[in-house]
């Protein structure tokens, strides 16, 4: 243990006298000229300790490889697996485990689909065309069948389920359409165009919609009153295609069209470099 008597860099979250456990290479850092610098040890908890840090959506670090998949559409969790959508010349679904390996099995959809969730009894996948079909958990048709063509337009482009009703997002007009879980249109949707005009898949996080956007490579936050919370975050520096999204316990999940991969976001706590909001970035303090 080392303690620090001053508090050596503007805008540093180190206090006088503070203990910081140095004894890792995770806190202390050694650069080869010979400067070292000490980590202020931000983390999920300590947004009280450190007032000044911020918490955000941001890249983890983890990321996983669909090859398989020629065009991701989308993607869903079952409470045990991933299933990702191919748009491509596949029109099929290829299930991974949570550490992203391949299982070797997939199954296949109808004609171009946009959207698959699960919806804790059924994969519910939609078409272009705006018909949905629904299938057992090995992939069989269950004999259900809803359309939405008449909100939609031919651009279906993916759905969600919030545990009571099916959100669904169309490219053509921008907007979000809800639908109870029969499938009847709830008279009810709101416009996502102010953030992007071309919105691709959707998802729900228990509380909120998330939207992803084509145009911005950002991810937005709607209330089910289809209200804007000024909260978004951007997936673009990993993918400038992103297609499919899903929020598995604290985490979303991001398919990217142009790399075949998927790419994890969550909380990230730090402090910005330059005494900005920018997220995931820690605070050093050169003691050395």
């Amino acid at each position: 243990m080392s303690t620090l008597s001053t508090v050596i860099s503007a805008g540093s979250a180190s206090q006088v006298n503070e203990t910081i456990n140095i004894n890792s290479a995770e806190n202390l850092i050694t650069l080869a000229d010979g400067r070292v610098y000490l980590k202020g040890g931000v983390n999920s908890t300590d947004l009280t300790t450190y007032p000044d840090a911020t918490a955000g959506m941001a890249y983890s670090g983890t990321e996983f490889s669909i090859s398989q998949i020629n065009q991701p559409a989308s993607m869903t969790w079952d409470g045990n697996f991933f299933w990702v959508l191919d748009n491509g010349t596949t029109d099929a679904v290829h299930k991974y485990n949570a550490s992203g390996v391949y299982q070797n099995v997939s199954w296949t959809t109808g004609n171009d689909p946009r959207g698959i969730i699960w919806d804790g009894n059924h994969f519910v996948v939609i078409l272009s065309d705006g018909n949905v079909y629904k299938y057992n958990s090995s992939g069989v048709y269950a004999n259900v069948t809803f359309s939405v063509a008449n909100q939609t337009s031919s651009g279906a482009s993916g759905i969600a389920w919030d545990g009571n009703s099916f959100w669904i997002t169309d490219y053509n007009s921008d907007n979000v359409f809800k639908y109870n879980s029969s499938g009847v249109y709830q008279n009810f949707d709101f416009s996502v165009s102010s953030q992007d005009t071309v919105p691709r898949d959707i998802t729900y996080d228990g509380t909120y919609l998330w939207v992803l956007g084509d145009i911005t490579d950002k991810a937005y936050k709607y209330n089910t009153s289809g209200v804007y919370q000024n909260d978004s975050f951007s997936v673009g520096s990993q993918s400038t295609r992103a297609e499919g999204i899903v929020w598995v316990s604290s985490a979303f999940y991001v398919a990217s069209y142009n790399n075949q991969k998927v790419f994890k976001y969550q909380n990230q706590i730090g402090i910005g470099s330059q005494g900005g909001t920018e997220y995931g970035n820690q605070n050093y303090v050169r003691i050395k």
